[in-house]
């Protein structure tokens, strides 16, 4: 028995299970869409924590300031992150065709994560790096980054990441001794 809802139509039973199977199909087609979706985005979780924690330090580098001269810059003032999308800026002006940065982004089509320069006024994107693996990634961003570092103003000793890693670094020595001392004298009872 067809039930009117308005007055032009009239869902019949046909349209009932017609509707019935949409909803099924439409559930199946979105859970893997969102599947797809998922599997398609490379990570760049470890990048960002990366970036993240060198921007709360006084690290600075060279950079190409405003009026076209090499000035220093304090990291946390080059870097964005935006959407997973990371940009280290190298130079910064008020012409924009001096303007240059590079981004760090996942690539969906190729499956890797990319690194592209991209300088100047609509800046075309060129690729410095890429690779499927962060570890690979955070290494070629520390080679680029070292090598632009202000040496006369950034300090090891006043990094605070500087000196956790050295206590993790010491306490690992620590342990190696440890273990090694227990080992000796396990071997030493037999």
């Amino acid at each position: 028995m067809a039930k009117k809802i308005s007055k032009k139509i009239e869902v019949t039973p046909a349209l009932k299970y017609f509707f019935a199977k949409l909803e099924k199909e439409n559930s199946r087609y979105e859970s893997e869409l969102e599947r797809i979706e998922e599997e398609s985005l490379l990570p760049i979780d470890e990048i960002e924590a990366f970036v993240r924690a060198l921007k709360t330090q006084n690290i600075f580098i060279h950079t190409v300031g405003l009026s076209g001269k090499r000035e220093s810059t304090i990291l946390s003032k080059a870097i964005f992150s935006l959407n997973k999308i990371i940009k280290i800026y190298y130079s910064t002006s008020f012409d924009e065709h001096d303007t240059g940065f590079i981004r760090v982004r996942s690539d969906l089509e190729e499956r890797t994560i990319v690194v592209e320069r991209l300088h100047g006024f609509r800046p075309k994107a060129e690729t410095m790096y890429q690779s499927s693996d962060q570890c690979h990634v955070i290494r070629y961003l520390t080679k680029w980054l070292i090598q632009r570092i202000d040496w006369t103003k950034t300090k090891l000793s006043t990094l605070e990441i500087y000196s956790i890693y050295q206590a993790v670094i010491e306490e690992e020595r620590q342990e190696e001794l440890f273990e090694e001392d227990n080992w000796m004298e396990h071997e030493n009872v037999h």
